[in-house]
């Protein structure tokens, strides 16, 4: 019994004011590479779950930048969902790098946005997942 791989990402431009998403690609992982995410009727559930997770990583990781005064440009992100042969979650790999217009993020907001990040309403409802990780950075 093998593990199941679940992997998007992003690279997203924002408007000021409150990082409002001005510009979205959103891609998936497939066997033959990374190609175009179109979300529609005939999505497979659980990919529909992966991008509802990632969608609330997203907003909540660009609202509190937003409310911690960290104006962004872009940012790229990707997430990784792993499941045992039974679809039990065993890894939630979340990462974020933003590039900023405005604002010195110190360990205390970044350590601030990762928390909070952590209780999007998807996330909340995810427990017990023995790899959960989120990370975020910022740079040019």
């Amino acid at each position: 019994m093998s593990d199941r791989y679940f992997r998007l990402r992003l690279e997203c431009g924002y408007e000021q004011p409150g990082n409002a998403v001005a510009q979205l690609m959103l891609q998936k992982h497939t066997q033959e590479g990374w190609e175009d995410f179109n979300l529609n009727t005939l999505s497979p559930g659980f990919e529909i779950f992966v991008y509802a997770v990632f969608t609330c990583q997203h907003t909540y990781f660009r609202t509190n930048c937003a409310e911690q005064g960290l104006l962004l440009a872009e940012a790229y992100a990707e997430i990784e969902l792993v499941t045992d042969a039974d679809w039990n979650l065993v890894r939630n790999l979340v990462i974020f790098k933003g590039r900023l217009l405005q604002g010195e993020p110190s360990d205390a907001v970044v350590n601030y946005i990762v928390e909070r990040m952590r209780q999007c309403p998807v996330s909340r409802n995810i427990r017990d997942i023995p790899d959960n990780q989120t990370r975020i950075s910022f740079g040019e």
